[in-house]
């Protein structure tokens, strides 16, 4: 069964920018008196978890099991004190760091009403005498918001704002018809209500912010606008209001939905268009128009299948990420629930590939009514308050919702074009910003590209595209590269080189690095050498694409033919190919050429003299096959991809002047085959001649004699298996055969001839241990491990030192021993070293020496992170809470230190800290766990997810490097700082989140190194 999505992510549901300045909004149109406050109000009563029963929830209604426990605290921050904001919701859980002057903060509005007119069971709140006052005063700090021309404001300076007006419209006509059936609201302010929206809509079809240059830049929020005038059209019964409604839904067809099919957000942004837009057209409401609602949804529905590729063994979806404009690094789903409650997947088949089906909904949906309220509920009620997203409530009080028997959901994914489908080549372009688009598919692989100009949306996101070639499909294997978009702030050339994870060609000019997947190349096309319109090729032409970027020395060409052919040309210039592969952990890797090597999937390896590479993955290769490579590097990155699933294993191939390499996918029982002529065992031709017998296998392949055996005689009598079966089948006579097999009997493949002994059982990470090899015909023994900090090799037999990776967790790891004898055959030995914690209990350290090394250990999620001169620096000041994970690593109890070093401040608060108890990595620190930070002026907060700062303690200004501890016990925590032996703050949580969690770096606003960093568990 796959994982449920969270729906409160991404889309317009992501908080803006903090507004630090309050507007000047025009007079606002005339609403009810009480606009200004008339004392206190009574407080909500607390929800009693024990009355409630999960049964009595819907489906749909069970996602808001957490929002009826926080309900009581969203109403009592309605404002009952000052005159000034009577009526405002303070509670910062929603559009956080917002304040009065912006409308979007009150869009909880509409969570107050649901509750307070919904007779369900479940819903003690039902007609509550407190909320009702609540919601009242809401409503009318709300109405006192909106500007004399209809508009409400956003702030920031967007007084006018088609976001705040547009989600306004979406949701409270769906407040308006819950008030309605309900039928107790104040009449009049239902009516101040109800001409708010007349007002409001208006201005929405009419306004130049809308549709003007800016508004055709995001879809997403005039779509927003446009559902809601859908559900009131029948309340104003205005003819030429809908006259005007049905000319802009014209427009909204033509200006925001480009040519390929895309839903304009600035340009492609999957995650607006799938969770925004597509959500918000699921609940039209006018069935006059619902035609060109459907058209519009059937034509991204058509795009999207190029660009969200089905797994079959994940059974989810990879993302074409590199050419998304507004979200980086999202680049897989584990579900794609289309639409609103999946509401799109009874309109389109299509959709249907990409939800949950029937049967899983209802076995969640059981299984969370099973496990009561503790167990299903209590553990949401935190990271739901610290992003009430009213959109949830609008889904259920939508009511309807659609889900695929699984038969269904099957038969959809079939339908899918680079899955089931037949060869094709498909050739989009979008006029409004000028981007092109290359989707083919050929026996031998899918890939996607894309080309154009970068396009300036919101937030400064106008670098995060990445062109040219975009990702590499199998339909058996997956998304086999994937080329991520800008995962960092900021071009190649400001940031660390690794920090580029695109699939492009690099090279160095003196301003820094440069990228041609990030230089905006510009292509041409050709058919057999000569122009050609793109959109005339034929589903299996070789169309050959040929780009550069703008003043850029290196040029490449990418033919489509039975193979991806690349060919780069740089004159004499020196530059690198980087390939993003996506890789599983069995997958095995073989470096090609005269030295055939394998590579290990994690781990950093360079091949100077190799050809190619191929990954097998279950029987079926990725073969990538090169020349004028000088050197090829595999290395793993950290950014995660596939929810962890897979690792990102970056092929760099560095050349000078030209570098030409192919890539095909086929099924091969063999990939790297032995092609020598004859056989040979070791380095002994046995005279037998090495043909292939039809599944990509030699003879060679199938007698494995550089494998390791249990014991020479199990190698003999394989190898007289494997000979008989050749002779049979004709690929060897029998002569041949038994000449194979007396080769085998006199060889030593499988003879235990050396012996490798660890100098201990247990060793401390960071520390040296001996391993002593002893025996005979011993040419060359390599000691190489998961835990070594590297491999080791010495000549005959002796001692091998080695040291186990600083890194490394506390366990069993398993150490291998490969000799190298005189007669070319090969013996494994392994043994196992146990990891342990030090005399102090330290069971991680990292001194940030080794930059491999903590790639291995630490997950960096956002932010700017490298290891630099020996320390970890995370140096992009724009955001609170970039983040790095500890990964694997979980503790309850226990002490956390850190060295830390203040670089640059981009603000009086600055802060560099440490999450613990994270409940997975990757967690904000409002969602899960405490945050333990310290500021430049030495006061020290510790944060709790879900509640906020429960104690600080303040202390000598940090002028130097020096050291946060944090400590806890139990309830108890307890940080200090530096040499000093008294605790800087010590807090006792009343509601302690207990049991063991992640361990997270975390930084708001600064630029911070951090050091040697020592987790112990438990507390000496």
């Amino acid at each position: 069964m796959r994982s449920k999505r969270s729906h409160a992510h991404g889309g317009r549901r992501i908080a803006s920018v903090a507004v630090t300045a309050a507007l000047a909004l025009t007079p606002a149109a005339p609403a009810t008196a009480a606009t200004v406050g008339s004392g206190p109000l009574p407080e909500v009563a607390a929800l009693d978890p024990s009355t409630i029963d999960l049964a009595d929830f819907t489906g749909l209604e069970q996602q808001i099991a957490p929002y009826l426990a926080n309900l009581a605290r969203l109403a009592n921050s309605v404002n009952d004190d000052s005159a000034t904001n009577y009526g405002y919701i303070t509670c910062n859980c929603w559009r956080t760091g917002q304040g009065p002057s912006d409308a979007r903060v009150m869009e909880n509005v509409l969570t107050l009403a649901y509750f307070y007119t919904a007779d369900r069971p479940g819903n003690p709140y039902h007609r509550d005498a407190a909320l009702r006052l609540r919601l009242e005063a809401a409503l009318r700090f709300l109405l006192g918001t909106q500007n004399a021309d209809g508009s409400f404001p956003q702030g920031g300076g967007d007084v006018h704002s088609r976001a705040a007006t547009g989600f306004a419209l979406e949701l409270y006509a769906i407040m308006l018809e819950l008030l309605d059936a309900d039928g107790t609201l104040d009449p009049a302010l239902v009516s101040d209500l109800t001409g708010a929206m007349r007002r409001a809509s208006t201005w929405f079809l009419e306004d130049p912010e809308v549709w003007g240059p800016r508004g055709s830049q995001f879809a997403n929020q005039v779509a927003g606008g446009l559902v809601g005038i859908s559900r009131l059209l029948r309340r104003f019964d205005d003819a030429a209001l809908r006259a005007r409604f049905e000319q802009r839904l014209a427009d909204h067809e033509r200006i925001s939905q480009g040519e390929p099919g895309f839903f304009r957000d600035g340009t492609v942004a999957h995650r607006y268009s799938l969770e925004v837009e597509a959500e918000d057209l699921a609940g039209w409401a006018d069935p006059a128009t619902r035609a060109t609602i459907d058209r519009m949804q059937t034509r991204y529905m058509d795009w999207a299948q190029y660009n969200l590729l089905y797994d079959q063994r994940l059974d989810g979806y990879f993302i074409n990420t590199a050419i998304d404009s507004r979200h980086r690094g999202w680049n897989y789903a584990s579900e794609l629930p289309i639409g609103s409650n999946n509401l799109w997947g009874g309109v389109i088949p299509q959709a249907r590939a990409y939800s949950a089906t029937r049967e899983e909904m209802e076995e969640r949906r059981t299984a969370f009514a099973a496990a009561g309220w503790q167990t299903s509920v209590a553990p949401l009620v935190a990271p739901t308050w610290a992003y009430l997203d009213p959109s949830i409530i609008r889904d259920v009080a939508l009511r309807e919702e659609y889900y695929p028997a699984a038969a269904e959901r099957r038969a959809a994914i079939g339908t899918l074009r680079p899955y089931g489908g037949a060869p094709y080549t498909e050739h989009r372009a979008d006029a409004a910003t000028g981007q092109q688009f290359v989707f083919a598919k050929r026996p031998g692989y899918v890939v996607g590209m894309g080309f154009g100009k970068h396009v300036n949306t919101q937030y400064g996101f106008w670098d995060n595209q990445r062109f040219g070639l975009n990702y590499l499909y199998d339909p058996k294997l997956g998304v086999v590269v994937q080329g991520q978009n800008a995962p960092q702030i900021g071009a190649p050339r400001t940031r660390p080189v690794d920090a580029e994870l695109s699939w492009g060609t690099g090279w160095t000019a003196a301003d820094g690095v440069h990228v041609d997947a990030y230089d905006q190349p510009v292509p041409t096309f050709f058919r057999d050498g000569s122009p050609v319109d793109p959109a005339t090729v034929g589903d299996l032409d070789p169309l050959e694409i040929r780009y550069a970027a703008a003043g850029s020395p290196v040029s490449k060409s990418v033919t489509l033919g039975d193979r991806l052919q690349v060919r780069v040309e740089a004159g004499s210039g020196q530059f690198f190919e980087r390939i993003p592969l996506v890789l599983e952990k069995g997958d095995t890797l073989l470096w090609l050429g005269d030295s055939p090597a394998t590579a290990q999937v994690g781990a950093r390896a360079t091949a100077e003299s190799a050809t190619g590479l191929v990954v097998n993955r279950d029987g079926r290769s990725v073969e990538i096959r090169w020349t004028g490579a000088a050197a090829a590097t595999l290395w793993p990155s950290a950014f995660p991809v596939a929810d962890g699933n897979r690792t990102l294993q970056v092929l760099d191939l560095k050349a000078t002047g030209r570098l030409t390499y192919d890539v095909r996918i086929v099924d091969d029982a063999c990939p790297g085959s032995d092609e020598r002529a004859q056989v040979f065992i070791g380095d002994r031709d046995t005279g037998v001649a090495n043909p292939d017998d039809g599944t990509g296998c030699t003879v060679a392949d199938l007698l494995r004699a550089g494998e390791q055996w249990e014991s020479h005689a199990a190698f003999v009598s394989h190898a007289t298996k494997t000979a008989a079966t050749l002779a049979r089948k004709g690929v060897l006579s029998r002569r041949d055969a038994a000449r194979l097999v007396a080769a085998a009997a006199r060889s030593d493949v499988g003879r235990d001839l050396v012996t490798a002994t660890p100098s201990q059982a247990s060793v401390v990470a960071g520390q040296e241990f001996t391993v002593r090899i002893s025996g005979r015909s011993i040419a060359e023994v390599t000691v190489s491990g998961p835990c070594l900090a590297g491999d080791a090799t010495a000549s005959g037999p002796g001692e091998v030192k080695v040291t186990i990776r600083e890194t490394t967790l506390p366990g069993s790891c398993r150490v291998t021993a490969e000799t190298l004898r005189d007669t070319g055959t090969t013996e494994i030995d392994t043994f196992e070293v146990e990891i342990v914690p030090d005399a102090q209990g330290v069971v991680f350290r990292d001194s940030f020496s080794s930059a491999e090394a903590t790639s291995q250990a630490w997950s960096a999620i956002d932010g700017v992170w490298t290891v630099t001169g020996g320390v970890y620096r995370q140096q992009d000041t724009t955001r609170t809470g970039w983040k790095s994970a500890v990964d694997d690593l979980k503790i309850a109890d226990g002490s956390v230190e850190v060295g830390v070093d203040f670089r640059t401040l981009a603000t009086s608060s600055a802060f560099g800290g440490i999450q613990v108890r994270t409940a997975k990595p990757g967690d904000a620190y409002p969602q899960s766990g405490y945050m333990v930070y310290l500021r430049p002026n030495g006061s020290v907060d510790i944060f709790r997810a879900g509640t906020g700062v429960i104690a600080t303690g303040a202390g000598t200004a940090v002028t130097g490097p020096t050291t946060l501890r944090v400590e806890l016990r139990g309830a108890e925590i307890r940080a200090f700082v530096g040499t000093d032996p008294a605790p800087r703050v010590t807090v006792t949580d009343p509601n302690p989140i207990n049991g063991p969690g992640y361990v997270q770096l975390v930084t708001g606003r600064a630029a911070v190194d951090f050091d040697n960093v020592r987790v112990a568990a438990p507390l000496p």
